[in-house]
C-alpha cells in the first residue's frame, strides 16, 4: 500500500509469555484495509525467553531492548524508533476485536483536533466490565471510568475524556509532538495521566470510541505493592507538576499517610517537591513554604521536617553534601582513628566535612602520626559537660549508668548539622538525627546498655569478618558493609634482601596490657637466653603509643632494664609516621600478640593493621592464631599463627635459622598485603558513599519496576 498512511502499534513486554502469542495472533486478523501497518515490541529485559520468541516468530515485528527497564521510558523508545503517522500504545495482554484497529483509525478522521482515541475494554477474566477513559476528582486521584461494572451499554456512545487509560490508545503523532514525550519520571502508573494533561491543555482532544473493542486477559507482571506505592508516589508528582497550590494539601490524603508509611511519604514528597522547583521555580516553593512546612510538621514530625528541608537544598545543588565525622577518641593515635582519617581525607575535596571531637586537638598531629592531612576538613570542638565536670581525659560511655538524660545529647543534637553523620569509634549511646548515618564498629566491646542506639543508624560497617561475626552475636544486629581497614605503609626502599636482624612489634601500649608486650619481651630475654646467636646479633623493638603517665608502659621498660636481661630490647614511644616506617624497612620479623590466653573476644586483635604494614614491608608476620589475624596471614604461605608462647619462640627459631624460607614467606606476605590497602579501601568506600549519594538525591530503588 505504496503512499498509504502508518499505523505504528507498540508493545511493551516484559516476561510476557503466552500473552504475546495471542497478542500476535489477534493483530494478525484485524482489518488494517486502508493504512499500512508497523509493529514494535519494547523488551524491558525479560529474564525468561519471551524477546527470543519474538524474534523467531514474529519475524515482521521489530525488537528493540529497552536498558533502562522503566515503562514510561520503554514508550519513548518505541516511538522516537516509530515511522507512523499514528501510533498506538497497545499492552501486551490486549487482544483486538477485528476491527477494533480499524476503528480506531477511522475515528481520527472525523475531526483534526482529535489527538488521541480510546478503545473500549473488555475484561475477560474477570466479570464482566469496560473502561473508556478515568476519572478525576477533587483528590486528584484518577479511578478507572466504569471499573468493576457490567458492560450494558452504558459507555456506547462517541464522548470526550479528560483522560485515557492504559490498554488500547492510539495517538496522532502531531499530537504525541505538540504534548512532549512520556515523562520518564512517573515510570509507570500513572504516566497517561500525565500525557493527557498535556494533551488537552496543548489543544487536542481526546475521544472514547466504542466501535473498537479490546480484549484484556490482565497477566500483570508487576507486584500489588509496587503498583500501590507507584500510584501513591506518582499522584504526588503529577500535582507538583501540575497543580502546585494543592500540594500540602495533598500530603493527608496520600494512600501512604493513613498507613503509616512515613519513610515512603518523605521520600516522594522530596521527589514531589523537587519537580515542582524543576517546573515552576524557586518562587513558586517560596509562596507554598508555610503551608507545606506545617502539613509536613504534622504528617511526619519536626525532626523529620528540618531533615526535609536540609536534604531538599542538597538535592536542588545548593550546596555541596555535609558530612560530620565524630570521634570521641580523636586526641589518642590508634588504629580505628587512622581507620576513619584515611576515609577523611579521601573524602574532604569532594564533600563538606567537619570532625567533632571533645578535645583540643590539631589536625597537625594527624599529619605526624600517620601522614594523613586533613588540612580540607573543618574541626570542631563539642566538650561533653559530663566528662568535664570530672576532669576525664577519655570519653568511656560505661561511666553513663543511672543519669536521666544521655550525657551524648549534645553530639545528637550536632549530627542535626550534617546530611552524613559518621560515628567513627564505636560511641553506642550517640543517638543519629541525620537524613543518613554510619557506625563503624572495630568490635562490638559494649553490650547493649541504657541509651543503647547503634540499631537506629542506616549503615553498620564493620572491620573484619571476626568484627561482624560478634555484632551479629552480641546485638543480634546484621552489619550491612564489610570494609577492611586502609593500610598504605610501602616503604619504596624496602628490599627483602637487605633487612636487618630485627624483630617489630607495634602496638599501643595499653593500661590494661592486652596488646601483650610484656609477655612479648619475656619471649625475647628467653630466646637469648637460650641462643647465643639471638642474644648478639638480633634484636626486638617493641613501638607504639602511650599517655603521659601509664603504669603497663613502665612494667614493660623496668623487666627490660632489669638486672641480668643481658639482650636488645627497644621500647620506642610515641614515635613519628616516618620513624614507624624506618623501622619496617629495617625489620625481618613482625610479632603480634594481642589475644595471647585471652577468652574476651573484645581483647583479640578486632583486624590487625600494623600486621598488614609490616607486610607490605617484607616483615613476615608471626601473629596470634585468632581474630582478624585469621583473615590476613595464611598459616605456613605467608607467615605463622601462633597460641602459645612458645609456639611463637619456634616458629621465630625457624625464620631465623632458614634464610631463604625467610624471603620466601616475606614475598608472598607483600603480595598479600595489596588485598588490604588504601586502594581497595578506597573502592569500597566510593561504592557505600554513590549508594548514599542516591538515597539523599532521591533515586528512588523501590520505583524501579518493570512492565
Amino acid at each position: 500500500m505504496a503512499g498509504s498512511p502508518i499505523v505504528t502499534v507498540i508493545t511493551v513486554n516484559y516476561n510476557g509469555g503466552p500473552s504475546l502469542s495471542n497478542f500476535f495472533d489477534s493483530l494478525g486478523k484485524t482489518i488494517k484495509d486502508r493504512f499500512e501497518t508497523e509493529i514494535i515490541v519494547v523488551d524491558n529485559g525479560s529474564t525468561e525467553d519471551s524477546a527470543r520468541w519474538v524474534q523467531e516468530c514474529c519475524p515482521d515485528a521489530r525488537l528493540i531492548e529497552n536498558s533502562t527497564g522503566d515503562y514510561a521510558g520503554a514508550l519513548n523508545l518505541g516511538i522516537r524508533k516509530a515511522r507512523g503517522d499514528y501510533i498506538a500504545l497497545v499492552n501486551k495482554d490486549v487482544e483486538f476485536h477485528p476491527e477494533g484497529l480499524q476503528n480506531l483509525w477511522n475515528a481520527f478522521q472525523t475531526d483534526e483536533r482529535i489527538g488521541a482515541v480510546q478503545s473500549k475494554l473488555l475484561f475477560r477474566n474477570r466479570p464482566a466490565e469496560d473502561c473508556p477513559g478515568a476519572n478525576e476528582n477533587q483528590s486528584l486521584y484518577f479511578p478507572d471510568r466504569g471499573l468493576g461494572e457490567e458492560d450494558g451499554g452504558h459507555y456506547d456512545q462517541a464522548r470526550d475524556l479528560s483522560i485515557r487509560t492504559e490498554g488500547c490508545v492510539m495517538f496522532r503523532r502531531r499530537c504525541l509532538e505538540d504534548a512532549g514525550p512520556f515523562d520518564e519520571d512517573f515510570i509507570m502508573f500513572p504516566e497517561e495521566v500525565d500525557i493527557s494533561t498535556r494533551i488537552k491543555r496543548a489543544g487536542w482532544k481526546i475521544v472514547c470510541c466504542p466501535e473498537s473493542i479490546a480484549y484484556r486477559n490482565c497477566q500483570d507482571t508487576t507486584s500489588n505493592e509496587l503498583r500501590g506505592y507507584l500510584h501513591y508516589r506518582n499522584r504526588l508528582l503529577y500535582i507538583a507538576k501540575h497543580f502546585p497550590a494543592k500540594l500540602p494539601e495533598s500530603i493527608r490524603t496520600s494512600g501512604f499517610y493513613p498507613q503509616r508509611e512515613i519513610k515512603f511519604l518523605y521520600n516522594c514528597l522530596l521527589e514531589a517537591v523537587r519537580k515542582l522547583v524543576l517546573h515552576h521555580g524557586a518562587v513558586c516553593l517560596d509562596s507554598l513554604m508555610r503551608p507545606l512546612c506545617r502539613e509536613l510538621t504534622h504528617a511526619l514530625g519536626p525532626l523529620s521536617t528540618h531533615n526535609f528541608f536540609t536534604q531538599l537544598e542538597l538535592m536542588l545543588g545548593l550546596r555541596k553534601l555535609k558530612v560530620g565525622i565524630y570521634d570521641h577518641a580523636f586526641h589518642i593515635a590508634g588504629g580505628g582513628q587512622r581507620y576513619v582519617a584515611f576515609l577523611a581525607q579521601g573524602l574532604q575535596d569532594k564533600y563538606d566535612v567537619t570532625y567533632i571531637v571533645n578535645k583540643e586537638v590539631s589536625f597537625k598531629l594527624y599529619k605526624k602520626w600517620f601522614d594523613i592531612d586533613l588540612s580540607r576538613c573543618n574541626l570542631k570542638v563539642i566538650k561533653i559537660p559530663f566528662y568535664e565536670r570530672r576532669g576525664y581525659h577519655w570519653i568511656n560511655e560505661s561511666m553513663v549508668r543511672s543519669e536521666k538524660k544521655n550525657p551524648f545529647e549534645v553530639i545528637s543534637l550536632e549530627s542535626l548539622n550534617y546530611d552524613v553523620f559518621i560515628n567513627a569509634n564505636m560511641l553506642g549511646k550517640v543517638q543519629p538525627l541525620s537524613p543518613v548515618s554510619i557506625f563503624f564498629c572495630h568490635f562490638p566491646d559494649k553490650k547493649k546498655e541504657r541509651f543503647f542506639s547503634v540499631d537506629q543508624y542506616d549503615y553498620l560497617v564493620c572491620n573484619s569478618l571476626y568484627s561482624a561475626a560478634w555484632v551479629i552475636d552480641r546485638w543480634k544486629l546484621a552489619p550491612t558493609h564489610l570494609i577492611y581497614p586502609p593500610v598504605d605503609m610501602y616503604e619504596s626502599t624496602s628490599d627483602p634482601d637487605k633487612k636487618e636482624r630485627l624483630i617489630l612489634s607495634v602496638a599501643r601500649f595499653e593500661s590494661g596490657g592486652s596488646k601483650k608486650q610484656f609477655q612479648m619481651a619475656k619471649a625475647f630475654i628467653e630466646l637469648a637466653k637460650s641462643d647465643e646467636n639471638i642474644r648478639k646479633t638480633w634484636r626486638l623493638v617493641l613501638a607504639g603509643g602511650t599517655t603521659a603517665s601509664n603504669p603497663y608502659f613502665d612494667k614493660v621498660m623496668n623487666l627490660v632494664n632489669g638486672p641480668g636481661r643481658n639482650c636488645n630490647i627497644e621500647l620506642k614511644a610515641n614515635l613519628s609516621h616516618t620513624e614507624i616506617k624506618a623501622l619496617y624497612k629495617a625489620a625481618s620479623i613482625f610479632w603480634h600478640a594481642c589475644g595471647l590466653a585471652q577468652s574476651e573476644p573484645a581483647l583479640v586483635e578486632h583486624f590487625g593493621m600494623a600486621t598488614v604494614e609490616a607486610m607490605q614491608n617484607y616483615c613476615v608476620p608471626i601473629v596470634i592464631d585468632g581474630g582478624g589475624q585469621r583473615e590476613i596471614v595464611q598459616a605456613g604461605i605467608n607467615g605463622f599463627t601462633f597460641e602459645t608462647i612458645g609456639a611463637l619462640k619456634a616458629h621465630t627459631i625457624k625464620l631465623i635459622k632458614e634464610d631463604a624460607l625467610r624471603r620466601q614467606m616475606a614475598q608472598k606476605a607483600y603480595l598479600r598485603s595489596h588485598d588490604f590497602n588504601g586502594e581497595a579501601f578506597n573502592a569500597k568506600v566510593a561504592s557505600l558513599f554513590s549508594e548514599i549519594e542516591s538515597v539523599l538525591m532521591g533515586v528512588d530503588a523501590m520505583a524501579s519496576g518493570k512492565e
